[in-house]
């Protein structure tokens, strides 16, 4: 049995109503009323899982959309390819949302047919490099990138 004295304060109650992705509409041009409308309900926090869309289809945040070519050096920036993820990122944090950037790859629920991205890294440490040339880029300002200080 859970009981609640709700006369006494012991503190904040962590937000709870975060979302999955964001509704990306990156064509109209500054004036995305829907994020708007999530800034508006105080979604603190949006998790980058499975993320797509119509526009840049499957170029957004997965490790094989970021970094295309797994034979390439991830020291150097020109082997990424952050021109999505840093479009959907730049909207979501000029609404004051915090991304949840997921380092990983989307699922693919038709691999029966063919499968593109759905297998382990053939080397953990490059892996790991990438997603550090990831991370850099979004909170150090790396490869032209930011300092968006994303926490998760």
């Amino acid at each position: 049995m859970v009981k609640v004295d709700f006369s006494k304060k012991i503190g904040k109650i962590k937000p709870m109503h975060c979302v999955n992705n964001v509704p990306f509409v990156p064509y109209n041009k500054g004036q995305n009323d829907l994020y708007l409308k999530m800034q508006e309900a105080g979604i603190p926090y949006t998790r980058l899982h499975d993320t797509g869309g119509t526009y840049g289809g499957r170029c957004f945040v997965d490790i094989a959309n970021v970094f295309p070519n797994f034979e390439a050096d991830p020291s150097d920036p020109n082997s990424y390819d952050f021109a999505f993820t840093d479009r959907l990122l730049s909207e979501i944090v000029k609404y004051n949302i915090k991304p949840f950037y997921r380092l990983g790859a989307s699922i693919e629920n038709d691999h029966h047919i063919k499968a593109y991205n759905i297998y382990p890294p053939a080397d953990n440490l490059k892996w790991a490099k990438i997603c550090e040339g990831i991370i850099r880029h979004y909170n150090e300002g790396w490869a032209n990138g930011f300092n968006y200080n994303i926490e998760y």
